[in-house]
């Protein structure tokens, strides 16, 4: 019966308050129809944002408000409009940026009001985001700011101090987080300021104490707590505060086991929730009404809040979801930088090997040769002896020498240049790349420290910050870099010892699959265009198998590299009704289990099928491949005591064909 005399009352006093915001409303619509375009009408604008109840009006008026204020340099209304439009924004993100701006203006001006309400905005959007280390950063900021000028709201309870609600906010947050004992202390603080309403005193942080109350298990002094903040809400005519209360007794009577009371507290809050209340409240009640009906056996209600809450909730929770997948996005891609970081380790690793391993070759040609050359001195001796018995055999022993001679002299030079063309080629292109960017950075840095010497002699100190971060990042990237050139050379020592490391039961089709969607997502980030379609087939029979799991990751990133490649320099040719398609299968055999990678590229030339396994070999344009990938992947996957094999049809597919044995 009290509930219902409540909303009666509120209804009739808001039907005043209405009538005479009419009133207010057309006196300031009558200052903007002058267009005078000066303070008086920037000023109207902003209130008239603040009276309307069409949030996009609201904005609209706020954003006119603003580009006037700009147009006549009138920084306190540009700041004004930008705390409204701040107001009205759902987005947290856009809503914190305005309020920011407007807190840097208000700052400028020494306002301490704007400045108050500014982080009174910022709190609000970050502790309604989760973000409750930032939220309690601006409620102190504000909180200190309110206390030392005894500040009073503009916008957000104007007129009224300001520090009581910065402290009632502090507690909110607190017991949001879980710490019931610093919710406690400074909600009592907030409660011992009293008076903030025209000598009533406010009832929102009564309301924080009964929840507290309720979460320490005193329900009776909680509920005496729910209805006393209930009372100053009325009193107060803040509808949003007494939906507040009413959610929190619908979860305090579903504690007591009162189901018919919580049930009614929640419908209330539901029927008379509009957007100018907390969305938690709603959330809440619809919550609390799925508990008690669920425990009083009524199915269909049940089902009709359960689906209500997560309808709400998804429309609720679609920028988080959204900000949690930039995340994966953005986890992904550093896992990927990593990958390819210890993959051109390993490449240039590979090289060092091969460099040392030619370099060992070339020594023992010429050991043979040199014996070689010594046993023909000697032939040629005993030859020069044995002249005078035939001339015959004298011209035969001179023939032999001289074509052994030229045959020694081509073997040397060409072993010698087959093997410096090939590292040089490699590691010249591998190491230029991040040369080129130390040396242009280090260009561009002397430039910045030369104009960073001219900002400091001037007193410039935000150009002299700006600078210094343009220099600080250049830095980053000359480390980057250098330390790329730097891996590239110890990277070559790897090639020769792929499989070294521990072995362990790798579940291979999550291998297989998290691979893909690595390679496919890194190849996209190069070609922001390209598309293909991903086709899997795995068998969900097929036991975990030893691997040594980064070496196979390097395999199967490789592969996939190549598909990608191969498909999409195809769809630059652009054929009729073409699809990129990447297809990926595993099976389970008796001893070894099959991988497959499948793509409908143009296949490989059957005149280079047999080099496609050689190290420096590729079929790539200058510049875009080492040709190390598919030989590296022969190495580990051999090491594994397993196969790579590769089928292809020229102008229609290539297929790769790695086994892998199930036991050790």
């Amino acid at each position: 019966m009290y509930n219902k005399i409540f909303l009666i009352f509120f209804l009739i006093t808001h039907g005043c308050i209405y009538a005479q915001q009419n009133n207010f409303e057309d006196s300031i619509r009558g200052i903007i129809r002058m267009h005078k375009e000066d303070t008086a009408e920037v000023n109207s604008l902003t209130n008239l944002s603040e009276e309307v109840e069409n949030i996009d009006s609201a904005i609209m008026y706020a954003e006119q408000g603003l580009l006037l204020a700009r147009r006549i340099n009138y920084r306190k209304g540009e700041a004004d409009c930008l705390l409204s439009i701040a107001q009205g924004k759902t987005n947290f993100g856009e809503s914190t940026q305005f309020a920011l701006d407007g807190l840097e203006i208000y700052e400028e001006l020494h306002d301490q009001a704007g400045i108050a309400t500014s982080h009174l905005i910022i709190e609000n959007d970050y502790w309604v985001g989760g973000d409750y280390k930032n939220a309690l950063i601006h409620a102190f900021s504000g909180e200190r700011v309110s206390e030392a000028g005894n500040v009073k709201g503009k916008i957000l309870f104007a007129g009224h101090p300001l520090a009581p609600l910065f402290l009632a906010e502090i507690g909110q947050i607190y017991l949001l987080d879980n710490n019931i004992d610093s919710a406690k202390y400074y909600t009592q603080r907030s409660i011992n300021k009293n008076e903030l309403f025209h000598g009533a005193v406010w009832g929102f942080p009564v309301y924080l104490l009964a929840m507290i109350q309720m979460e320490e298990g005193d329900y009776a002094i909680a509920l005496k707590n729910f209805h006393a903040a209930k009372a100053l809400a009325i009193q107060n005519h803040i509808f949003i505060d007494t939906l507040q209360v009413l959610s929190g007794m619908s979860t305090l009577f579903l504690k007591m086991h009162e189901l018919d009371s919580a049930i009614y507290c929640a419908r209330t809050v539901q029927q008379h929730w509009n957007n100018e209340s907390e969305m938690k409240n709603l959330l809440e009640a619809l919550q609390n009404l799925t508990t008690a009906y669920k425990w009083k056996g009524q199915k269909d209600s049940t089902i009709k809040y359960i689906e209500l809450r997560q309808s709400l909730k998804d429309s609720i929770f679609s920028q988080d979801k959204e900000k949690e997948l930039q995340n994966v996005t953005f986890n992904e891609r550093l896992k990927r930088e990593e990958i390819l970081s210890a993959q051109a380790k390993y490449k240039s690793r590979i090289q060092i090997y091969i460099l040392v391993f030619g370099l060992f070759v070339v020594l023992m040609i010429a050991g043979i040769v040199w014996r070689n050359y010594l046993h023909r001195k000697r032939a040629y001796t005993l030859l020069e002896k044995q002249k005078l018995e035939t001339d015959l055999e004298k011209q035969k022993a001179e023939a032999t020498l001289l074509e052994l001679r030229s045959t020694q002299s081509q073997l040397i030079q060409s072993e010698k240049m087959a093997s410096l063309g090939e590292l040089t080629a490699g590691i010249a292109h591998e190491i230029q790349n991040p040369l080129n960017f130390v040396n242009n950075f280090s260009e561009v840095n002397r430039e910045l420290i030369e104009e960073l010497k001219g900002e400091a002699r001037s007193g410039n100190n935000n150009e002299v910050i700006a600078i210094a971060d343009d220099i600080s990042a250049n830095e980053e990237k000359i480390i980057h870099h250098g330390k790329r050139a730097d891996a590239i050379v110890k990277g070559m020592l790897q090639h020769s010892r792929s499989g070294t490391g521990q072995k362990e039961p790798v579940d291979i089709n999550a291998v297989a699959d998290e691979c893909l969607r690595l390679s496919y997502h890194g190849f996209r980030a190069r070609k922001k265009s390209f598309q293909a379609d991903l086709k899997t087939d795995f068998d969900e029979s097929i036991v975990k198998i030893p691997l040594v799991q980064q070496d196979m990751v390097r395999v199967l990133v490789n592969v996939y590299n190549n598909a990608f490649y191969a498909v999409s320099e195809k769809e630059k040719q652009q054929p009729d009704n073409y699809e990129p398609t990447i297809t990926v299968s595993t099976k389970g055999l008796d001893d070894k289990v099959e991988i497959r990678v499948r793509d409908n590229g143009n296949g490989i030339p059957q005149k280079v099928i047999d080099k496609i396994f050689q190290p420096f070999f590729t079929t790539k344009p200058p510049g875009q491949g080492t040709g190390l990938g598919l030989s590296l992947s022969y190495d580990i996957v051999n090491a594994h005591g397993g196969e790579i094999k590769v089928e292809t049809k020229e102008g229609e597919f290539t297929e790769f064909l790695i086994q892998l044995p199930i036991s050790a």
